[in-house]
């Protein structure tokens, strides 16, 4: 498959980039920035740049591709957040005006739907109402923003990742997949990445929400 992966320059991006390239597609690299992407030179990779949050350069990045896989992202913030609502809609509008893409996968929150499933005392009642409601209030506004937009599209093939907190990893585990909400409190990234890849040969979570989670963190 051709697949176009956003926020390839971020943690996630890139081990998105390497996993879809080892499983054998053509992978085009989408960053706002133009430095090289730290990915082995292949004759299946390009990099592109492009803007997905003010749409610009987003309709040559997904021109003949099969599949998006974006993780686009932002640190928590107090200000006001809009990469993940917008990013979706502008790259939605491209893959409409574009020929095949049908395929879009993007990365939420365990988060996002609120309340979460309950951990222990000390998460359920002071963690994450923190997160939730002072330090990533604008953070979770946006992602619930962008999975109310999708849940209102119905030509395009989409699911929301939403892993738990995301960590570093050194490999790719023997991870668990989930309805709705993670089981687990953390995600590695590298599993994170394994989960959206093998979604471009699913097709039971169309327009639904899952959850990878990491069971035991390996470096």
């Amino acid at each position: 498959m051709k697949v176009t992966i956003f926020g390839a320059s971020g943690p996630t991006g890139l081990w998105v980039c390497l996993l879809t390239l080892a499983a054998g597609h053509e992978v085009t690299g989408v960053s706002r920035h133009s430095q090289r992407l730290p990915v082995p030179k292949s004759a299946r990779f390009r990099q592109v740049k492009a803007d997905a949050q003010s749409g610009e350069g987003i309709l040559e990045a997904v021109s003949g591709t099969d599949a998006v896989l974006s993780t686009l992202g932002t640190p928590y913030s107090r200000d006001h957040i809009s990469i993940y609502s917008d990013g979706t809609a502008n790259i939605i509008a491209a893959m409409r005006a574009s020929t095949p893409a049908r395929r879009l996968v993007v990365v939420s929150s365990g988060m996002t739907p609120y309340p979460p499933p309950r951990m222990n005392p000390l998460a359920d009642h002071i963690v994450f109402p923190f997160l939730h409601n002072v330090l990533g209030k604008t953070l979770y506004q946006d992602m619930r923003a962008m999975e109310k937009l999708l849940t209102e599209v119905d030509d395009i093939d989409w699911t929301i990742m939403r892993p738990g907190r995301l960590v570093n990893s050194g490999c790719v585990s023997n991870y668990r997949l989930d309805r709705d909400y993670p089981s687990s409190a953390s995600t590695a990234r590298a599993d994170l990445a394994a989960a959206m890849v093998d979604e471009l040969h699913r097709s039971d979570h169309i327009h639904a929400a899952i959850s990878p989670t990491t069971v035991r963190i390996r470096r």
